[in-house]
């Protein structure tokens, strides 16, 4: 192993997501619940009602992150277990470095929900290592309290401040290759990175028009004689399930582009301090 430095830094992340936690909960009710609540006939479906519970365990396992640590030489990155099975690199040496920034990310899937998508995305301050091929690493911190527009938990200010105090020693800003912005431009890029990604109303009607589109569909089709078999059901469903589809990935996109211009915004202000 190549020699990395003395240790400045050891952050150990939430052993599961508050996503994957409220999943298990929820399919552990669910899924332990419904043989009490079925036919004896019915209980345990075969096996295959666990299927769903075991599938979210294995998810769970997989996503077992690894710890983030900062050394005089480098970091190396938080990965999950699958992406450690895979052998893929998690130490980074600061001589591949270009920029270290606060890279932005939202907090258990929030991007997808619709009154965040209205309100404005959770957006949490993690890590961003961006090397010199381009390849840009966000490192995650969570829990962490939410302070206005964004949320800087404590493993994040704790890693800044030795990331930082490293590059002091190694002689060397946090951001060396950044593109020039201009008061124009950073203003511009403030207001977009505010706007909601969807207006409420555009977000009710896409999650209205499901129930609507099936109701509507299948009067049509008592009143036009068609029969209402298998093939049918699945395409009402299927028609029934664009707009809301349509809706979250239309939220998904507009959330990254948020990311990345508060991620190019911080880049740019801490280049800005490093040249005051």
């Amino acid at each position: 192993m190549d020699d990395r430095g003395e240790l400045a830094f050891e952050y150990t992340p939430l052993p599961m997501s508050p996503m994957t936690v409220a999943e298990l909960l929820l399919l552990g009710i669910v899924t332990l619940a419904a043989p009490l609540a079925l036919p004896p006939e019915l209980w345990p479906l075969g096996g295959a009602c666990f299927l769903p519970l075991v599938a979210v365990l294995l998810w769970a396992l997989l996503q077992r992150p690894s710890r983030t640590r900062i050394h005089a030489l480098g970091i190396e990155v938080s990965l999950p277990l699958w992406r450690r099975l895979l052998r893929q690199r998690a130490w980074i040496p600061w001589s591949e470095v270009r920029n270290v920034f606060p890279s932005m990310y939202e907090v258990a899937g929030s991007a997808m929900s619709p009154f965040a998508s209205s309100a404005g995305t959770l957006v949490h301050t993690g890590l961003g290592v961006e090397a010199t091929d381009g390849r840009r690493t966000t490192v995650r911190f969570l829990p962490g309290s939410i302070r206005g527009f964004r949320s800087e938990s404590p493993g994040y200010t704790y890693a800044m401040a030795a990331v930082r105090s490293v590059f002091r020693d190694l002689g060397r800003p946090l951001v060396t290759d950044v593109r020039p912005y201009s008061d124009e431009e950073v203003l511009r890029m403030h207001e977009e990175a505010r706007r909601p990604l969807l207006r409420m109303g555009t977000i009710v009607l896409a999650f209205l028009l499901p129930p609507t589109i099936v109701a509507v569909s299948v009067a049509v089709a008592g009143w036009l004689g068609v029969a209402v078999d298998l093939p049918f059901v699945v395409a009402v469903l299927a028609l029934a399930a664009a707009p809301p589809l349509a809706s979250m990935r239309y939220t998904l996109g507009k959330s990254r582009r948020r990311n990345w211009l508060l991620s190019e915004l911080a880049k740019h202000e801490e280049a800005t301090r490093s040249r005051a």
